[in-house]
C-alpha cells in the first residue's frame, strides 16, 4: 500500500467503491462549507496517509478507529459556539459523510 490509497477494503459499514461513488456524487463545485467538508472526509477515508479532514489524526492502527475518531471529532466542532458558521458546517460535512461510512446514518450527505 505505497500510495497510501484504500485498497478495495471496508472502512466502517462501506466498500472503497461506495465511498468513491459517494465522492463522485459530490464532485460538482460548489462552495456550501458542508460539501466541502463531507468531500474532504471521502477522500481522507479513501486516502487515510493524507490529512485528515479536522484536527490532528490520533493514529490508531486500525482504520475504522481513525474515522470514528475524525467523527467525533467533527462533531464536537460542529457544535463549537466558538466557531464561526463556516466553519461549524464543514466540520458538520465531515461528521455527516463519517458517520454515514461508519454506519450511524443510512443517509449520504
Amino acid at each position: 500500500m505505497s500510495t497510501g490509497t484504500l485498497p478495495d477494503q471496508s472502512v466502517g459499514i462501506r466498500s472503497a467503491d461506495d465511498i468513491r461513488d459517494a465522492l463522485r456524487l459530490l464532485s460538482c463545485p460548489s462552495g456550501k462549507p458542508r460539501r466541502k467538508g463531507a468531500q474532504a472526509a471521502y477522500r481522507w477515508a479513501l486516502k487515510p496517509s493524507a490529512t485528515p479532514p479536522v484536527g490532528m489524526d490520533p493514529a490508531p492502527a486500525d482504520p475504522t478507529l481513525r474515522v470514528m475518531a475524525q467523527e467525533r471529532l467533527a462533531l464536537a466542532l460542529a457544535r463549537d459556539p466558538g466557531l464561526d458558521r463556516q466553519h461549524r458546517r464543514y466540520a458538520r460535512g465531515v461528521a455527516q459523510a463519517l458517520g454515514w461510512v461508519l454506519g450511524y446514518s443510512p443517509d449520504r450527505p
